[in-house]
This record gives C-alpha cells, structure tokens and sequence, in this order.
C-alpha cells in the first residue's frame, strides 16, 4: 500500500457508508479538477487525482474497504508478532537455520512473503530499522583489466584442457 486511502479522501480510518465516501470523494475531484487548469499544478494534481480515483475504487466498495481496513490495522500487529519471534529466536546474534525457516513458515502464515520476512530478520539482527536506505552509496565496480581478462581466458582454458584429457581417459582403451 503505497498512500492511505482514507489520508487522500480527507477521513479518519474507520468503517464509512459508500454514501460519505462518495461525498468526500465529489469534494476533493471537483477542488483537483480545478487545479487542473492551472498549468503550474497540472502534474501534480493529475497524479492526485489518479490516487483519488484509486481511493475512491477501493473505499466505495464496503467488502473491500473492509479488506483494506484488515489489512491496514494488521500489517503492524504481523511485523510485530514477527520481530518479538524473530528477537526470541537469536543467540548471541545469530540466527540457525531451522528456526530461520520455521520464522520464515509463520512469517508465510501471517500474510507475508519470504522476501519481507527476510528483510525483517535482517533489520532485526543487525539492530536497523532500515537496511537498504537512500544515502548509501552504490557498490563502485571494479573495471576489468586486460591483465584479468587474461587470467581468466587461461584458467578457463586449463580446465577445457582438464577435462578433455579425462574424457579421453575415460572413454580410452
């Protein structure tokens, strides 16, 4: 969930009526396709008001605000349940591989996938609460020298030769 749809129709998270939604909705399409004719806010209101829509298609639905509604508030209460396991689970640090994988098995239980849970165990055992952030600075490659290249064309040619003598020793008189 990129953005909070009841943030982007102006309401509290909370059960509506698709009535009020649709209201709510009439209020802030009806002030953005207004700021549409100024060319300064142009983009900026087209992209509001394609989230709007977004919103708009998923509140308006009382089944599916529901789901939202479930997934909204029990998004934080799974992370949580997870870290509290994944903390139970260390020692000195680290982390086995069986109770890794019977995190990753209650982390699938819970509605999440390996990658996240993963990521969770990562943040948790090396005390981040962001692993990847913004400011780091990309990996600089090592550029590849003629002198490499070499190396590798050679050894690469010594196993070819490696393993042609074995074949030939193999299939031989």
């Amino acid at each position: 969930m990129a953005r909070d749809y009841f943030a982007v129709l102006g309401l509290a998270p909370r059960a509506y009526d698709p009535g009020e939604i649709t209201r709510h909705f009439d209020v802030h399409r009806q002030r953005l396709l207004g700021e549409l004719r100024d060319p300064a806010r142009h983009t900026d209101a087209r992209g509001e008001l394609d989230e709007l829509h977004v919103a708009y298609a998923v509140l308006r639905d009382p089944h599916r605000q529901a789901e939202y509604l479930a997934a909204r508030t029990g998004a934080l209460d799974r992370v949580t349940e997870l870290r509290r396991l994944i903390v139970a689970a260390l020692e000195d640090g680290l982390l086995r591989y069986s109770r890794r994988q019977m995190i990753l098995e209650r982390a699938r239980e819970l509605g999440l996938n390996e990658f996240q849970a993963q990521l969770l165990i990562a943040q948790v055992q090396f005390g981040g609460d962001e692993v990847l952030s913004e400011e780091a600075a990309p990996v600089a490659r090592k550029t590849e020298t003629r002198s490499d290249k070499w190396i590798r064309f050679t050894a690469a040619g010594v196993i070819g030769v490696a393993m042609f003598l074995y074949m030939v020793y193999r299939v031989g008189p």
